[in-house]
């Protein structure tokens, strides 16, 4: 199926009928990655498929991309990152079902009502972020009117490497 991406499912039935989605889902519908961005993203290209893997677990392989906007922390400019993000989730019925889950499964617990997978998403997203975004070291400039402090560099260029006196102690052995 293809098309924009459904906000709740029933995984059950997905995964008996091997169904595989493709589409996008609005950034709008994601408040917490939205907040963290610099300017709105467009829409997320997602593709999930739904089966059952060869131990019995009912499982969804998830494939994330989309270019958000971020606040470079090195200039202060805005950076463009590329996020793609791919998830393999398992879906268990207790606590005690996702503890024996395979570890390349994320544990999804299922009640009785339909999955959020906007959330799911958006989730997985928020973990795809750079901690520290910035753009390559080539590209990066300074914000207007800085200038390095000649005495920091100096006082750089002084310091000793703390693992000299080892080099110095292994040459005279």
């Amino acid at each position: 199926m293809s098309g924009p991406i459904p906000a709740h499912i029933e995984p059950r039935r997905l995964v008996d009928r091997s169904i595989v989605l493709k589409g996008t889902v609005s950034a709008d519908k994601m408040p917490r990655l939205s907040a963290l961005l610099d300017a709105p993203a467009g829409d997320v290209q997602v593709e999930l498929s739904f089966a059952r893997d060869e131990q019995g677990v009912n499982a969804m392989h998830g494939h994330y991309q989309v270019d958000v906007a971020l606040i470079c922390q090195r200039c202060l400019e805005q950076v463009v990152v590329p996020l793609d993000s791919e998830c393999d989730v398992g879906f268990v019925e207790s606590d005690e079902a996702a503890k024996n889950l395979p570890r390349n499964y994320e544990p999804v617990i299922l009640d009785d009502e339909k999955l959020d997978l906007h959330a799911l998403i958006e989730d997985e997203l928020l973990l795809a972020l750079p901690a520290v975004p910035m753009h390559p070291l080539e590209t990066c400039q300074h914000p207007p009117g800085y200038q390095p402090d000649p005495a920091e560099l100096e006082e750089e260029v002084e310091k000793p490497n703390p693992f000299s006196v080892l080099a110095k102690l292994k040459r005279d052995t």
